[in-house]
């Protein structure tokens, strides 16, 4: 077990409230990104600070070693609802083996237990190969700094290896390889109506109403039936293999029981043909996050708004192209919303689905540590969720991938009272150590 140091430096970093989706945190996002950098620099690396809050850093004190990439983010989701949370979202709180904090798991404790083994490596005379660091302060917003650092600077970060730790377990002591991670299309969709708010006595029943027209387009871009209406949107789904679907259906986490625990659902939605599982790895999906504009406030105002805005996100899947789907979905708005209404659907932020091999050198050291510092070798694992970065760390550096994490899936990721298990914290330091241990020859 590696002790208290660690933990430590954990908490300090959890303090930060780094919110990149909202600008009142800037300074915060900032801070944060000095104190990772800092640490970094007190090892010995050599720390480069580009656009966006991105942190490349090497230490290249094995000439003629192979190079190891690890991937982190420290920037964090939006603390709210606030009333919630059992202890404060940026005080970590330590109860029953958990710290309790924003960013517990997504991503600073796994991003710290990776820096934590190589702070340890370092005392111990260094790794024995060399190590480069490409961390991010906008994954939360799917921002484009590292993607674009990555490929504008490619041809000066050679890397043989990367290791994505942003993740999970698919269900407690069962680590995971993952081999493809969905892709993202965040938009907001505009309604236009009145030129200014007006009064819904004198107006109501002649007045075009921006909010009605987007609860209509709103319901109307998913069947109750869990199947998305935009035009074209399934035409390039590409369906997972009949292996992988029978190896998916042995976890316990494709139980439906075991689902609805974990998400505290009274009973699962979606596509009733395919598997829970199915439906969260490989089936694309919508989801509305929030709607803006009109009265937002306590007790009432009789107003038709002049604007209203809702916020949706679709999750896409190998060969899903986001671009594609953004045009149809602009087609298909304007055409349900109600006379009188103008439409506007503008992207917030997108990723490409991407894939990766599993027969490699990397996964092959991956697999070895995790059953070093697990005691269980991982499975073959798709992922719901998105690291935007993935797609230029594969295409643009060519190293050989490793996409995992060490979160659980009880963690709560972006919800109130996010924790992280402090047993999968040091178990990740280990995960790590024996990463870099197996891959430099040992």
């Amino acid at each position: 077990m590696v002790g208290d140091a660690g933990e430590e430096a954990l908490f300090e970093l959890l303090r930060i409230p780094s919110v990149s989706a909202l600008p009142e945190y800037a300074a915060e996002v900032q801070r944060a990104r000095d104190w990772v950098a800092g640490r970094l620099d007190g090892l010995g690396f050599t720390v480069e600070l580009g656009p966006g809050g991105v942190i490349s850093a090497e230490w290249m004190g094995r000439p003629g070693a192979r190079v190891l990439g690890l991937y982190g983010h420290y920037d964090v989701q939006p603390p709210d609802p606030l009333d919630e949370w059992e202890t404060p979202p940026f005080e970590p709180s330590v109860r029953d083996g958990y710290v309790y904090a924003r960013g517990a798991t997504d991503n600073k404790g796994q991003l710290m237990a990776c820096m934590r083994a190589v702070e340890l490596a370092m005392a111990n005379g260094g790794p024995p190969l060399n190590i480069r660091f490409l961390i991010e302060g906008e994954e939360e917003i799917g921002g484009r700094s590292l993607p674009e650092f990555v490929r504008a600077n490619a041809d000066r970060l050679p890397t043989d290896h990367i290791c994505v730790i942003d993740g999970y377990f698919p269900a407690r002591g069962m680590p995971s390889l993952v081999t493809a991670l969905r892709g993202l299309l965040y938009v907001d969709i505009e309604a236009r109506g009145p030129s200014h708010d007006l009064h819904s006595g004198i107006f109501g029943g002649v007045a075009p109403n921006p909010f009605n027209s987007l609860a209509h387009i709103l319901s109307e871009l998913k069947g109750r039936d869990g199947r998305v209406t935009i035009p074209g949107f399934y035409d390039r789904v590409r369906a997972p293999t009949a292996e992988e679907v029978e190896g998916w259906n042995k976890l316990a986490f494709s139980d439906e029981g075991e689902l609805r625990s974990v998400t505290g659902a009274r009973v699962l939605e979606g596509e009733a043909e395919f598997s829970p599982i199915e439906r969260i790895w490989a089936r694309p999906t919508l989801d509305v996050h929030g709607v803006q504009g009109g009265f937002q406030g306590e007790g009432q105002k009789t107003v038709i708004p002049a604007r209203a805005l809702g916020k949706v996100s679709m999750r896409l899947v190998p060969d899903q192209d986001p671009e594609e789907i953004l045009a149809s979905l602009r087609r298909y708005v304007a055409d349900l919303a109600t006379p009188g209404v103008e439409t506007s659907v503008e992207p917030v932020s997108y990723t490409k689905p991407v894939e990766f091999g599993t027969d490699t050198p990397a996964t092959a050291a991956a697999k070895r540590a995790f059953a070093d510092a697990f005691g269980a070798e991982p499975v073959l694992a798709r992922e719901g969720g998105s690291v935007p970065v993935t797609v230029e760390l594969q295409e643009a550096l060519g190293a050989q991938m490793i996409v995992s994490g060490f979160g659980l899936p009880d963690d709560r990721l972006h919800s109130p009272n996010e924790r992280m298990s402090l047993d999968q914290f040091h178990r990740g330091t280990q995960f790590t150590s024996r990463l870099m241990e197996i891959l430099g020859g040992g």
